[in-house]
């Protein structure tokens, strides 16, 4: 299983403590993920090999659709919505996620966990992460599907 996350760091030494396969750097992968505003502008990237981390998670049938169908983008889930917000606003990010999950394993959508820890004390295990997803409305399975599908996407390494 792997994880993305935001501080830079020995991989090998932190993959090994936390039980994943390999820790990815947000630094590294950058040039994979492509950051947007709205659900609309995910349909514009679905010809391409990238992960689309969502600024805002809203209800919309129609681009989560198109990218299912070409079935080369992938929905990257920023776990860190949930662990790092209290109160009525964790409750509204669980709520826009949960639903926009169900709109991905409706449709065939594939989606990514990460937690995209800040600092190592903040790195969760694959246990956890797949928890989260339960919560979110995923079963344990999906949860370590949606783990595994971050190397497919993480850059080659010469």
């Amino acid at each position: 299983m792997y994880d993305l996350v935001r501080f830079d760091t020995d991989a090998n030494a932190i993959s090994k403590k936390y039980g994943f396969d390999e820790i990815y750097f947000f630094s590294e992968m950058k040039k994979n993920i492509i950051t947007i505003n709205n659900i609309e502008e995910a349909a514009n990237h679905r010809n391409k090999k990238v992960l689309l981390l969502l600024k805002n998670y809203i209800y919309d049938e129609g681009p989560v659709k198109l990218v299912a169908e070409k079935r080369k983008a992938c929905f990257l889930i920023d776990l860190s919505r949930v662990i790092k917000t209290k109160g009525l606003q964790r409750a509204i990010a669980i709520s826009r996620i949960r639903t926009f999950l169900e709109l991905c394993n409706r449709f065939g959508a594939f989606y990514a966990l990460a937690s995209f820890a800040e600092k190592e004390s903040d790195i969760r295990t694959p246990e956890e992460l797949i928890s989260i997803g339960c919560l979110l409305g995923l079963n344990r399975g999906q949860g370590r599907f949606a783990l595994k599908m971050l190397k497919h996407y993480a850059p080659s390494n010469p």
